[in-house]
């Protein structure tokens, strides 16, 4: 959801669309407090690596 990887050589690059849209249409946390704009929804491999992200905003 929203997370863009890739390998570039030695480095990983991760993409988050930060957009007003994006942040329109992020849904709320399990909790409630928060928006997950983005996530990807557990380990995801780049290569050897394993990666775990959550990217939240504060709910207005």
């Amino acid at each position: 959801m929203n997370v863009k990887g890739e390998l570039k050589g030695e480095q990983l690059v991760l993409r988050i669309d930060l957009s007003a849209k994006a942040q329109k249409q992020a849904r709320p946390s399990s909790t409630g407090k928060t928006k997950v704009i983005a996530t990807t929804n557990g380990f995801v491999n780049y290569g050897d690596v394993k990666v775990s992200l959550n990217a939240i905003i504060p709910l207005k």
